[in-house]
C-alpha cells in the first residue's frame, strides 16, 4: 500500500482558528476593557426584550410547536414560555424569538454597511448555558462580550467583493461560530475544544442564502437571517465535542476555509487575529430604534423627523414619496404585506404604522396588520429613485434616503438625504433609550413588576452570582 501524500505547505494564514478558539476559550474576561462590558449588557439587555416582545407572535408559536414534535422538556428556559427544551433546542427558539420582530442589534463597518444580528444567535447561544449550571453574571457578560468579537471580525474577514455580493451573500450564517463561542465558554472548553467545537459550528453553518428569500414570490421565508440556526449550530456543535466526536480542523483557515463554504472570495485573516484581546469591535454593534429591516433605518428617521418637527397627524397626510436607491425600492415597496417578515421589509407599511403613532413592540400585531388606517396610508406611499443614494448603495452597500410628504392642504415637506441610521455609530442610542425600548417590549409579556425587576437584574448582571436561577425567578 502506498503511503499517503503530504500534505499542501499550510498557507501564511493558518492558525487562525487555533489563535481565535485560544482567545475565546482562555482570554482573561476581568481584561475586558470596563465600555466594552458596559456595551455587552446593553446588548444582552436588547436581545432579551426583543425576545419577550417576539415571543408571542403567530410565527413563533408556530416554531414552538415544530420544536416540541422533535425536542424532548429540558432545563433551558424559553423566553415568554414557563417551560424550557434541551440547550440545542431552546438557543434555537430563543434566537428566533429575539429576532421575530426584526428589532434586534446588528453589526456596521465604518462606512455604514450591514453585516448581520448578532445578539440572536450570541446571547441565545449563551443563554441555554445558564440554565444547565451556576453561571455567574459576569462570566455571562464576558462569554458574550467575547462572541461578539470573533463573530465582528470575521464577518469583516470575509467580506466578499461587491461583484460577488451581488451573486451570492449569506447574513448571518457566519454566526454559528460566535453562538458556538459563547456557550463554549460558559461549558468551560479549553483552546482544543473550542478549535473541535468551531468545527462542528462553521460546517453546519446554512448556506448563504439572502438572493433567495422569496422576494419575487411573497410572503418572504421565515427564518429571513437564519439566526436561529446559527444559535443551534453553535450549540449543537460545542455538545458534539463534549460527546467525543470531531469536528472539522482549522474551519476559518486556508483556500478553503469557511470564507469559501459561506460564498466570498475575499478573506482578510489579520482582520481575526491582529489586536485580539486589545483593539475591540463592540462599538461598532447597533441598536435599533425601529422593529424594520435596518436597511430602512436612515430612511424612516428622515420620515420621523418631519413628523415630529411638523406635528403631522396620520390624517392629514396625503401621500408619501420615499427617495432612495432602485434595488431598495424594488424589494422595500410592498404595501399590501402577506406576513409580519413582508411588513419588516416593507416602507409603506413602516411609515404608517409611524404616521399612526403604533407602540413598536406591537407593530405586526394581528389588529395592526388588519388595521384599515394603516393599510389605507401604507397605499399613499410611491417611490422615487434618488441618485445619492443609489451611488451609496452600488458603491458601499449603504442604504440611505429621503422623504416627501404631502399634505391634505397641499404643503409639501421634505427632508434632506438621510445617511447615517439611528442606533450606530455616528448616531447612537443613549442608555435610557435603551432601557426604554426594553421596557416596551418586555410589557408585551410582563407585568410592570417582573419588567422592571428584570430590567434591575440585567444592569446588575455583573454581580449575580447563579444568572440562570435568577433568570428564573423573573421570567
Amino acid at each position: 500500500m502506498t503511503a499517503p501524500s503530504s500534505p499542501d505547505p499550510l498557507p501564511a494564514e493558518a492558525g487562525v482558528t487555533a489563535a481565535v478558539s485560544r482567545f475565546a476559550a482562555s482570554f482573561d474576561g476581568a481584561g475586558i476593557p470596563a465600555a466594552v462590558r458596559a456595551k455587552a449588557r446593553l446588548h444582552i439587555l436588547d436581545a432579551l426584550g426583543c425576545g419577550l416582545a417576539g415571543a408571542p407572535t403567530d410565527m413563533q408559536r408556530r416554531i414552538l410547536t415544530a420544536t416540541r414534535a422533535e425536542a424532548r422538556p429540558g432545563p433551558c428556559r424559553v423566553l415568554g414560555e414557563a417551560e424550557g427544551f434541551g440547550p440545542v433546542a431552546a438557543a434555537f427558539v430563543n434566537a428566533a424569538a429575539m429576532n421575530a420582530l426584526d428589532f434586534d442589534d446588528g453589526l456596521e463597518d465604518e462606512a455604514g454597511r450591514g453585516m448581520g444580528h448578532p445578539g440572536a444567535s450570541n446571547v441565545a447561544a449563551a443563554l441555554s448555558a445558564v440554565f444547565e449550571r451556576p453561571v455567574s453574571g459576569a462570566a455571562f457578560v464576558a462569554a458574550v462580550a467575547l462572541a461578539y468579537e470573533v463573530n465582528n471580525r470575521l464577518i469583516r474577514a470575509i467580506q466578499p467583493s461587491i461583484e460577488r455580493f451581488r451573486l451570492v451573500y449569506g447574513v448571518c450564517q457566519h454566526q454559528a461560530i460566535g453562538a458556538a463561542i459563547a456557550y463554549g465558554r460558559l461549558a468551560g472548553l479549553d483552546a482544543d475544544g473550542m478549535e473541535n467545537a468551531l468545527g462542528f459550528a462553521g460546517t453546519f453553518a446554512n448556506v448563504p442564502s439572502l438572493r433567495k428569500y422569496n422576494w419575487e414570490r411573497r410572503p418572504l421565508i421565515t427564518f429571513k437571517d437564519f439566526l436561529a440556526p446559527a444559535a443551534e449550530a453553535g450549540v449543537r456543535g460545542v455538545a458534539l465535542h463534549r460527546a467525543g466526536l470531531v469536528g472539522a480542523r482549522a474551519v476559518l483557515d486556508g483556500p478553503s476555509g469557511l470564507w469559501r463554504m459561506l460564498g466570498s472570495d475575499q478573506f482578510e485573516p489579520e482582520r481575526l487575529t491582529d489586536g485580539l484581546g486589545e483593539r475591540w469591535t463592540l462599538g461598532f454593534n447597533t441598536l435599533k430604534p425601529y422593529p424594520a429591516c435596518r436597511w430602512m433605518h436612515a430612511t424612516l428617521s428622515a420620515y420621523e423627523a418631519l413628523l415630529v418637527a411638523h406635528a403631522i397627524p396620520a390624517e392629514a397626510i396625503e401621500a408619501i414619496v420615499v427617495h432612495t436607491d432602485a434595488a431598495l425600492l424594488r424589494d422595500f415597496m410592498d404595501a399590501t404585506p402577506l406576513s409580519i417578515n413582508d411588513a419588516q421589509f416593507s416602507f409603506p407599511y413602516a411609515m404608517a404604522a409611524l404616521a399612526l403613532r403604533l407602540d413598536r413592540p406591537h407593530w405586526y400585531d394581528a389588529a395592526s396588520m388588519a388595521s384599515p388606517a394603516l393599510k389605507g396610508l401604507a397605499a399613499r406611499v410611491s417611490g422615487a429613485v434618488d441618485a445619492e443614494a443609489s451611488a451609496l448603495m452600488s458603491g458601499q452597500r449603504r442604504p440611505a434616503g429621503r422623504v416627501d410628504v404631502r399634505l391634505k392642504d397641499g404643503t409639501v415637506l421634505g427632508s434632506p438625504l438621510a445617511v447615517d441610521a439611528p442606533g450606530g455609530v455616528r448616531l447612537p442610542l443613549a442608555d435610557d433609550a435603551v432601557a426604554e425600548k426594553f421596557r416596551r417590549n418586555a410589557a408585551v409579556v410582563l407585568d410592570a413588576r417582573r419588567g422592571a425587576d428584570l430590567l434591575a437584574l440585567i444592569e446588575d448582571i455583573e454581580n449575580v452570582p447563579d444568572l440562570g436561577a435568577a433568570l428564573a425567578a423573573r421570567l
